[in-house]
């Protein structure tokens, strides 16, 4: 009798986690936007080129030195993809899955062998001679209780992440520019 007394607890307990799990929320929408000061066709030209990733991407050597990268035969637009691995990261990629020039591209991030997988957008809109940038991920992360627990710290550090990528970006597509001016 007392064994199944500790196994109704555990079960209650675990039945009352994922209860309060529903009360937070599911879906998410992260969204950061900036100001590149080149024309659009140069900012969609520069992150349409998937070798250039390794210099802005949030999952790159200054996070874990022992990453090494490898690229599919297309390196640009649709089915361009960056594959990589490290001993902190572990074994990921980079794979557009769609690319409008430009307009936007849409990638997808997939980590620890497909456990993880997110879709995010880069859209692009002329404002004269620059471009505005913005960053869009969303997505559902369904019922599993420790994710949506955990939701609220993931979209805090992806707002985060996403600020200091545009940075980032911005720098690295307004010096390549400059570099390739006559």
């Amino acid at each position: 009798m007392k064994l199944f007394k500790v196994f109704a607890g555990i079960m209650g307990f675990f039945a009352l986690v994922f209860l309060v799990s529903l009360f937070f929320p599911r879906h998410y929408k992260i969204e950061k936007t900036t100001v590149v000061n080149i024309p659009v066709y140069e900012t969609y030209a520069y992150l349409n080129q998937i070798q250039n990733w390794q210099d802005w991407s949030p999952w790159n050597r200054n996070l874990d030195s022992t990453m090494v990268f490898f690229y599919s035969k297309n390196k640009s637009g649709l089915g361009a993809a960056q594959y990589f691995r490290g001993d902190l990261v572990g074994i990921g990629r980079f794979r557009v899955i769609e690319s409008l020039p430009n307009e936007k591209i849409k990638f997808n991030l997939s980590l620890d062998q497909g456990f993880m997988n997110i879709n995010q957008t880069f859209y692009f809109k002329a404002l004269g001679g620059k471009t505005q940038l913005t960053w869009v991920d969303e997505g559902d992360v369904g019922f599993n209780p420790i994710f949506r627990f955990m939701l609220p710290t993931r979209i805090q550090n992806s707002e985060a992440a996403f600020e200091e990528g545009l940075i980032v970006i911005k720098r690295a597509a307004e010096n390549k520019s400059l570099l390739q001016m006559p």
